[in-house]
């Protein structure tokens, strides 16, 4: 999948998603905590803007900042179930 796939398919996923999140509403749609969104706000990894004492981030830094660190091929598995009667 290339980067510009990538990047379609995850503002698909985003399209409901508003334009401008606090960093609870990011870590929300990252589904991850909230300390792990602001660990990134200032490691500069996660570009946000200071508005009067609280971070924002945009919609498009969000969905690029997913797209950079998106794993590729997705490493999905699946378990089969014992069966125990026999």
């Amino acid at each position: 999948m290339t980067t510009e796939e990538r990047y379609i398919a995850v503002k698909r996923l985003l399209r409901d998603c508003p334009d401008i999140l606090t960093p609870i509403k990011a870590a929300r749609w990252l589904h991850c905590s909230k300390n792990d969104v602001y660990a990134n706000i200032n490691d500069g990894s996660l570009p946000a803007y200071l508005y009067r004492s609280s971070y924002l981030i945009a919609k498009s830094d969000l969905i690029d900042y997913i797209v950079a660190h998106t794993d590729d091929p997705p490493r999905k598995t699946i378990h089969k179930r014992r069966n125990y009667d026999e």
